[in-house]
């Protein structure tokens, strides 16, 4: 059986995540369960990986990193004994930093074995333009080739290679976002507002709050909890009641528009000696 794990507030991993998944598990005539790991409440228990499984663990890049509110979960789950594993990051037409190296490294730390690893390009979560329509068919085929690569080693004596990609595996800082003047943005304390005439009170954004800091009172929203900036309560809206306005941000996707807005191609990696 493969086991495909993620974290995917606006849809976007989840979508290559589903790809990957379903190719590999018809070339390997193997059924494929999907697990999230999004809502708080799923991140309440730890996976389940039985010996014969196979397991694609799939995350958003955040800062060039595995994203912050979910890197304990994430070491604390990657727990096996010798199963083969896929590493799956996406990353917003910037780059994914290291991303993909932390992603391995927790996966071999964890006893797993990392058969073969990926960055896919996704649209960025911030932007509306940039990453706009990937992955596209060109980078689908391209995972699907990946994927039969993978099931190459499978069908090997894998335990005996090494994936290796690029980037630190135990990286100290995250990526320092930066404004249009190139001096960095300091957003991190930005949380949503909402525009009370358009809200309807559909309650859509408080089921979507990966970190659960949505709530409810007296009939008006509130922003109380950890804001991790993944977007899902704004792409979520039916109304486009919720914004970002807050103006180091709204200066961080205008630089990262304009400064990496030129097509990125997805990177694989595959096991070898």
């Amino acid at each position: 059986m493969i086991k495909v794990y993620y974290f995917s507030p606006t849809g976007g991993t989840l979508q290559v995540a589903q790809h990957l998944g379903d190719r590999l598990g018809a070339l390997l005539g193997a059924e494929v369960e999907y697990h999230s790991y999004t809502l708080p409440r799923e991140r309440e228990v730890l996976p389940q990986v039985e010996a014969e499984n196979v397991v694609v663990w799939a995350t958003p890049v955040y800062a060039g990193r595995i994203p912050n509110k979910t890197l304990d979960y994430v070491r604390r789950a990657l727990r096996a004994d010798g199963n083969p594993a896929v590493a799956l990051v996406t990353f917003g037409n910037r780059a994914y930093d290291n991303a993909l190296a932390e992603l391995v490294g927790l996966m071999e730390e964890g006893g797993m074995k990392p058969v073969g690893a990926a960055a896919m390009v996704t649209r960025h979560v911030f932007s509306d333009t940039l990453g706009e329509g990937r992955p596209n068919e060109e980078d689908l085929a391209a995972l699907d080739r990946f994927a039969a690569q993978v099931v190459e080693k499978l069908l090997t004596h894998y335990s005996e290679l090494t994936t290796v990609v690029p980037g630190e595996a135990h990286p100290e800082r995250y990526y320092t976002p930066l404004k249009t003047n190139n001096d960095p943005a300091g957003f991190l304390k930005a949380k949503p507002s909402c525009n009370s005439a358009l809200c309807t009170r559909c309650g859509e954004c408080l089921d979507v709050c990966p970190m659960g800091s949505i709530g409810a009172k007296d009939g008006m929203l509130t922003f109380d909890g950890i804001c991790i900036k993944c977007q899902a309560c704004r792409r979520r809206c039916p109304t486009g009641a919720i914004a970002f306005t807050d103006s180091e941000y709204l200066s961080h996707v205008a630089m990262i528009e304009r400064t990496f807005d030129a097509p990125k191609r997805p990177e694989f990696f595959v096991a070898k000696q």
